[in-house]
């Protein structure tokens, strides 16, 4: 669990407390009234604190597709497909007989001999939700991701902390953080040279209360929305991006600073120094181990802003700004407390006056470049905090959102896509996303 966290949000609340009564009578009287008022109407208090509108909500149309229509060939038997409505870039395919629906060796059979509809699916709409299969089990998630790419990775060096599958060799957890933790949505390793290509998700179990979902952004229509705007569109159409990452040792991983998300062993898989320097040349990473900082390493690259699609050819959004930056995450809190709504949304609420507070307390003490992470331009400059803002509202402008499905297999083009963690209430054990994911695109896609 996030002990550092938890316990500074009692000692906040604590501070708060006493404030209160120092200043006597009258400020408990205004103190009673606003909670009054915020009972009687939760909504207008969400939302006069939240940066989140109704304006910033989906708004996508077909014409966003990247592959023109009619090139699609109609889902081959034994499948139906569906666009999610109010999101042409997520198509929802399910069993054609759902009484007796398809099970994890039919469903890897039928993507095996219908390479192209599948391939073209994909790159039509950016994702695809495979729901309704029989596939109760990690080893059948990993039989369905198989049969999808034959070359499924492992290295992971991305900020989530995740965990291996027993049984299996190429699932892992999606993110093991605590239930309270967002995680803002991203390209999945987009800080490298090569980042995965194809991203699969999968709905292990969902016994968990609200919330949990895994929000999926178009980056495509990231950027197309951006470059409406002329100065973002002339800035940041060539920029780089320096990214600056720190992961503690083990042995002194910080408890308080949220953008530490896991210490450099478990991101190498090493305690040996040598080979993590030696791994970081080949991602082309600046390393250094800073044992002023208890033996923790920084690790710096430069990545441009943008790419373009390798298969569409047209501009992607493609960084990691929106996870490495820490009011990221204190935003996306108040976009789920308005989502929420009512009495629930307090609870989101109350995690962005919290995380807002801890950073601005960090700031005082750290320096930008001794949080967990931060971005900044490829020659050092800060980005400016309006077009932080004007970021974060063109990625919700292009996010869907719904709820899992027992089982549901979620795969993304993960150079167009991204994915992110809603928060969720009830114990961490109760959901278990897994995810699987291939460097490369299946060369039998590009095979004559």
């Amino acid at each position: 669990k996030d002990t550092g966290s938890q316990g500074i949000f009692a000692l906040a609340s604590a501070a708060m407390a006493a404030s209160l009564a120092s200043h006597g009578p009258a400020a408990l009287v205004v103190a009673m009234l606003a909670l009054g008022i915020t009972m009687i109407n939760p909504e207008l208090a969400i939302r006069s604190v939240s940066r989140f509108s109704d304006e910033d909500t989906l708004q996508m149309a077909a014409s966003n597709m990247s592959v023109p229509h009619e090139k699609l060939s109609p889902p081959p038997a034994g499948i139906v497909a569906s666009v999610s409505e109010g999101a042409s870039f997520l198509l929802v395919v399910s069993p054609a007989n759902r009484t007796n629906p398809l099970d994890a060796a039919a469903l890897a059979t039928l993507l095996e001999k219908n390479v192209n509809w599948l391939r073209d699916a994909l790159f039509h709409h950016g994702a695809i939700i495979f729901r309704g299969f029989h596939v109760p089990s990690a080893n059948a998630f990993e039989q369905v991701a198989l049969a999808i790419s034959r070359d499924l990775a492992t290295t992971y060096l991305g900020t989530s902390p995740r965990s291996s599958i027993n049984g299996t060799t190429f699932v892992h957890t999606a993110a093991d953080f605590a239930p309270h933790r967002t995680v803002p949505v991203h390209l999945e390793m987009s800080f490298r040279d090569q980042p995965p290509q194809t991203q699969m998700f999968y709905g292990y179990r969902l016994d968990h209360g609200k919330g949990g979902e895994t929000p999926l952004t178009d980056f495509e229509g990231v950027w197309r929305t951006l470059s409406q705007d002329p100065e973002i569109r002339e800035k940041y159409s060539s920029a780089g991006l320096q990214y600056i990452r720190n992961n503690d040792d083990c042995s002194a991983l910080s408890r308080i600073d949220p953008l530490v998300q896991k210490c450099w062993q478990e991101m190498f898989k090493t305690s040996d120094r040598q080979q993590v320097l030696t791994k970081c040349k080949e991602e082309l990473f600046n390393c250094t181990f800073l044992d002023d900082w208890q033996g923790r390493v920084r690790i710096t690259n430069v990545q441009p802003f943008v790419r373009k699609h390798p298969v569409s050819g047209k501009t992607v959004w493609f960084n990691h700004i929106n996870v490495l930056t820490r009011n990221s995450m204190v935003e996306d809190y108040e976009r789920t407390a308005v989502l929420w709504g009512g009495l629930w949304g307090f609870w989101p609420l109350a995690l962005s006056i919290y995380y807002r507070a801890l950073f601005g307390l960090l700031s005082m003490f750290l320096n930008e470049i001794d949080f967990g992470s931060t971005v900044a331009f490829a020659d050092g400059t800060a980005i400016p905090a309006n077009h932080l803002a004007a970021f974060k509202r063109a990625i919700w402008k292009n996010t869907a959102q719904q709820p899992y499905q027992l089982h549901d297999i979620v795969v993304v083009d993960n150079l167009r896509v991204g994915h992110g963690r809603e928060i969720y209430t009830g114990d961490k054990s109760l959901r278990k996303i897994l995810t699987a994911w291939a460097d490369e695109y299946p060369s039998k896609w590009f095979s004559k």
